[in-house]
């Protein structure tokens, strides 16, 4: 069932003040960011020095494209104790850190107050939207547990937003997902959703697990093909879409249990035809012990298919390259190391790197342990080099009360690395070019928050 979770349902002290009034046909409930910069202003004006000038118009509206088509590195951190900031970096510029610790650029482009979404909030992207969600127990006006949620879409491109506490029972119930994959303009989330729906599904004679797959897209097409999917409204009048149905799209596999994940597209595929592959842990009753399992799902035909008893050896996210003809991720062996392969292929046949990234002995060493790494594809638009960044979040060790570090904005350490990727002789990923690394000094108020880092 869908749940339409109002924030007004909320204590009053956990809302927004002010809060705009929301009218039945309203464009949506939009809550009040505040005003120390939670939003990021952009101009757009016409060149007053043109004075008609044509050929100084196209040169306007030239400099206009080239600003709009350049993609920069956004990245999402707690830092700050009253919401999350969304930080907008030019990997291409060159800065002055000599080596040393920075600040980023302040303000944010955009800061997410609480309670728009709350501290436990989870960032994805798709298209050019960053897309925040978040669940949370509290209490009503009886003092009873009330599940309450949110969700931001917000537009890189065009800074609009759009809020609502509208998502799907599952997610509120299962407190948020545990993948987030994108393909074409939809994004994907998989849940462990709880009980409710397992039980009812035992009695099919197959091997069903308490996880389910949800779809967030601005671009629903409304044929046959999306019937399953049931759109609903993300709000009133807004274009985006929250699947919504009762016979949820159920996982072999606990969400809880996923390793790595990664998207292929089929040899003339169209833009939604695609195949999402996952490796996860799952118990197999034939051997009586947790064995890994790597299952594809059809973006179209909407089924699984389990492919083997193996596991992608990448951490998280193997991202698709192009000029290597490859998946790319960490591997998840050797700390630090790149790995390479074909995603329908058997461990043994991916070739490991023999440059390593990061050291996390040499940090230990110099008083630093590592809390996110995430290994971002930022391809030029021009093609050619196999262009990535590594972000590394790190936190000081044995810095007194964890607690008390975190109340107080603990001081970290965001590592950004820029590299190029070859494929080596025996098809192995070689680093031909690395930038040096550019770190800056950053605060941190949630033990359990994981850092994104997105290339738009």
């Amino acid at each position: 069932m869908w749940a339409w979770r109002s924030f007004l349902g909320q204590p009053r002290h956990l809302l927004l003040s002010p809060l705009r009034p929301f009218r039945h046909g309203a464009s949506q409930l939009t809550a009040a960011l505040g005003r120390d910069n939670l939003i990021g202003s952009r101009g757009y004006a016409s060149n007053s020095n043109s004075n008609g000038d044509p050929h100084a118009e196209a040169n306007h509206q030239h400099r206009a494209a080239a600003a709009v088509a350049k993609r920069h590195l956004y990245v999402v951190l707690d830092d700050h104790k009253d919401g999350h900031g969304i930080h907008k970096l030019d990997l291409a510029a060159d800065d002055d850190l000599d080596g040393g610790t920075g600040r980023l650029p302040e303000p944010p482009v955009l800061r997410v107050a609480l309670p728009t979404v709350r501290d436990d909030a989870q960032f994805a992207a798709v298209g050019s939207s960053i897309v925040a969600i978040s669940t949370s127990i509290t209490t009503d006006v009886e003092w009873q547990e009330v599940v309450g949620g949110g969700v931001l879409i917000y537009d890189t491109k065009t800074a609009a937003q759009v809020v609502s506490p509208n998502l799907p029972k599952s997610l509120l119930d299962a407190f948020g997902y545990r993948a987030a994959i994108t393909v074409g303009d939809r994004l994907y989330l998989l849940e462990s959703c709880g009980f409710e729906r397992y039980y009812k599904y035992v009695g099919h004679g197959k091997t069903i697990f308490a996880s389910g797959l949800h779809c967030l897209t601005a671009h629903a097409a409304g044929g046959d093909e999306d019937k399953l999917w049931n759109w609903q409204p993300v709000s009133a009048s807004s274009q985006w879409r929250w699947s919504c149905t009762e016979n949820l799209l159920m996982l072999p596999f606990d969400a809880d249990n996923i390793l790595a994940h990664a998207v292929r597209a089929p040899l003339g595929a169209a833009p939604h035809d695609h195949e999402i592959l996952v490796s996860a842990w799952r118990w197999d009753r034939d051997v009586n012990k947790v064995t890994p399992k790597t299952c594809s799902f059809s973006t179209t035909s909407h089924k699984w298919t389990c492919l083997g008893d193996w596991r992608m050896p990448v951490v998280g996210h193997a991202h698709y390259d192009h000029g290597l003809d490859a998946w790319v991720g960490l591997d998840a062996v050797d700390d630090g190391y790149l790995c390479a392969g074909n995603v329908l292929s058997a461990p043994s046949e991916w070739k490991d790197g023999r440059d390593k990234l990061f050291c996390l002995e040499e940090d230990a060493a110099a008083g630093w342990s590592h809390i996110d790494t995430k290994l971002v594809p930022v391809p030029s638009p021009k093609g050619g080099d196999s262009e990535y960044c590594l972000m590394e979040r790190l936190r000081p060790k044995g810095n007194g009360d964890r607690y008390k570090c975190l109340a107080d904005g603990e001081n970290s350490l965001l590592r950004l690395t820029s590299l190029c990727v070859e494929r080596g002789e025996e098809g192995e990923p070689v680093v031909t070019a690395r930038r040096r690394a550019r770190s800056y000094n950053v605060s941190r108020y949630n033990e359990y928050f994981e850092a994104q880092a997105f290339w738009m």
